[in-house]
């Protein structure tokens, strides 16, 4: 973290993969486990998980001590609480449900200081942890926060997706994120966010992403290692670099379940 770059921008810029995975529990061993099993960063699911700021601030630190880059999902577009998150050391927020370019030009507003005449609006305070934890003078810590900070956007709605080229043209956006479940649901194609319709949605949100030279963010729905890796890289061969795993909740449900199948098979 400061004064050192952001690890995930910094991968990208060398055209480097990045593999994260949402935190949904208030659980620290979750974040451990995950440094420990190669991911890049966490996102840290305030909109989903079970947890609200007091806990997100820990669950930051646990990621920072782990050696893991914290993202925080805001849980709506309320810019004070984009601003409390920064301020708490987030590395980068996923904004959701984005829908118009005006939005997403005030949330990303939001993560900014502002400084020769940008339009940031965050507010200036020296004793933040963000600041103060980390030992930072404070013009060169805006700087670096200006500069790191990262900003994901989700389009989970036909209205985002019908504006998605005005988004794509709002500068300071780091990536954007297709919300496939929720698009599924308002097509009345509820949980099918693999299926033929959603697929092809993907594809044109892909191709205008690559237009803009914004990064999308990609997921592996194959289940068996080899279907994974396949899909892995023809992914990559269509410039996709950044890849997130499914949740922790997920993950440890699917293990679970695989632990218990022999036992279940056995009883039949």
């Amino acid at each position: 973290m400061y004064p050192n770059p952001n690890p995930l921008k910094l991968k990208l810029s060398n055209d480097q993969t990045i593999t994260g995975i949402y935190i949904q529990t208030n659980n620290s061993a979750c974040i451990e486990i995950a440094a420990s099993c190669g991911y890049d960063y966490v996102i840290i699911d305030m909109e989903h998980g079970s947890f609200g700021i007091d806990s997100t601030f820990d669950l930051i630190r646990d990621a920072e001590a782990a050696g893991i880059c914290p993202i925080v999902r805001v849980p709506n577009h309320d810019e004070s609480m984009i601003r409390k998150v920064v301020e708490g050391g987030a590395m980068g927020v996923y904004v959701p449900d984005v829908r118009t370019p005006e939005q997403a030009k005030t949330l990303i507003a939001a993560t900014k200081y502002q400084k020769n005449g940008n339009d940031g609006t965050k507010g200036a305070c020296p004793t933040s942890r963000a600041v103060r934890g980390r030992g930072a003078e404070w013009e060169k810590f805006i700087d670096w926060s200006n500069a790191n900070v990262m900003v994901a956007i989700l389009v989970e709605s036909m209205e985002g997706l019908k504006n998605l080229s005005g988004i794509l043209s709002v500068p300071g956006i780091d990536t954007i994120v297709l919300g496939r479940f929720d698009i599924a649901h308002e097509l009345g194609l509820f949980g099918d966010r693999y299926g033929v319709r959603l697929n092809q949605i993907f594809e044109e949100f892909k191709t205008q992403a690559q237009a803009a030279s914004v990064p999308f963010v990609s997921r592996l729905k194959s289940r068996s290692d080899a279907e994974m890796s396949a899909e892995f890289n023809a992914l990559i061969s269509q410039g996709a670099r950044i890849f997130t795993m499914g949740s922790d909740r997920e993950l440890i449900a699917k293990s679970f379940k695989n632990a218990l199948k022999p036992t279940i098979n056995n009883s039949k």
